[in-house]
């Protein structure tokens, strides 16, 4: 192969290159763009509705878990009161126990049906009343 022809070999690899090395076009953004704008809108209630009703969940698994184990206090009864706490609750449970005790939970954004010891409430915030038997009752709170 002569040196001209290894010149004109070389300058069109050469070509091929710049070819590849140019990116992408404008068009070519514009459409991802575009794309990704359309999932975003059509994903982000879902993801947010995900979200307020996991936070919910949450919160009324706190309160379900705090009033079981103050309605086992006293379903015992124990002479002595305990003091049980958590998710920001100090509630005195067993003892002496006054007719009924109620527990309100955290509240949460937006209105949502939520379910709480096996009722589905639509509500901001629970509250549980505890029975001196042990028995306990959901309603919703605003």
């Amino acid at each position: 192969m002569n040196s001209k022809t290894q010149l004109e070999v070389l300058h069109q690899l050469r070509k091929r290159q710049q070819l590849i090395k140019q990116g992408f076009t404008l068009v070519e953004l514009m459409i991802v763009v575009a794309i990704i704008g359309i999932l975003s809108v059509v994903a982000l209630p879902q993801f947010l509705n995900a979200r307020d009703r996991a936070d919910a969940k949450s919160k009324i698994g706190e309160l379900v878990g705090l009033s079981k184990e103050c309605a086992t206090f006293n379903t015992e009864s124990d002479i002595t009161t305990t003091t049980v706490r958590g998710a920001g609750i100090s509630v005195n449970c067993g003892g002496v126990i006054p007719a009924s005790q109620t527990l309100s939970s955290r509240s949460w954004k937006t209105s949502l049906a939520v379910e709480c010891l096996g009722l589905t409430l639509t509500a901001t915030k629970v509250k549980i009343s505890i029975e001196p038997q042990g028995q306990m009752t959901c309603v919703a709170s605003s």
